[in-house]
């Protein structure tokens, strides 16, 4: 959990990261600008190479779209993408950039974790969550903390993806939380843990305004059981 002060320098965090976006309000990822607006994740962990992970012509989930980042360019390469976030700016800004590229294979919902999504079932689920636990006021403007995302996150998986189908998520190698043990309780099988260091000097030197330095994540990959 957040301490007060970890609490209060995210008070402060947010607003600056706020300043930052409105300077600096676009990123370009691999050819392809994205805006990011204000109150938004911006994407500096080249985390849209999560789709490295998934194959060709399948349905996608992006849980927590953010920016629409990994929506964008798993589009590029799926049937569909259905992509979910709690915050309504968030889904904004994934509607924007999804314009923005003529995107059309998607769906684009504000849910919170599963709850719109309908029981659908997906060939994939792929996520880049909140890296700090805490609370502050408003759950749906938090980009950065979250009490209970990642274990819903895993909760709802298995429910939600076909048989055989995949976990793909972005998490420090010692995340609080061992993802590990999060599948083993809630019935995925985990497939392996690659180390993340798909990050461009454009994109590193683009954190240092965000005071964004590296977080030694990895990609864990899990399957759903029978």
């Amino acid at each position: 959990m957040l301490s007060i002060v970890q609490r209060s320098l995210f008070a402060l965090y947010y607003p600056y990261c706020g300043l930052v976006a409105r300077i600096l309000p676009n990123i370009t990822l691999d050819g392809r600008k994205l805006r990011v607006l204000p109150g938004v994740y911006k994407p500096l962990d080249s985390e849209h190479h999560l789709v490295d992970f998934i194959e060709s012509d399948r349905r996608v989930l992006d849980v927590g779209c953010g920016s629409g980042v990994i929506t964008v360019f798993a589009a590029l390469k799926s049937k569909h993408v259905t992509a979910i976030d709690i915050s309504p700016q968030a889904i904004e800004n994934t509607k924007q950039n999804c314009l923005a590229h003529n995107i059309e294979n998607v769906t684009i919902k504000q849910s919170d974790m599963y709850a719109e999504v309908d029981g659908k079932r997906f060939d994939y689920i792929v996520s880049y969550p909140p890296l700090y636990e805490g609370a502050f006021e408003s759950q749906d403007q938090q980009w950065c903390t979250s009490n209970n995302f990642v274990q819903d996150l895993f909760k709802g998986a298995a429910d939600h993806l076909e048989p055989g189908g995949k976990l793909v998520v972005l998490l420090p190698k010692k995340f609080r939380v061992s993802p590990i043990e999060l599948s083993e309780k809630y019935g995925l099988e985990y497939e392996s843990a690659v180390a993340h260091h798909n990050r461009s000097l454009a994109t590193r030197l683009h954190g240092l305004p965000y005071l964004h330095f590296n977080m030694n994540n990895h990609v864990f990959t899990f399957r759903r059981l029978p």
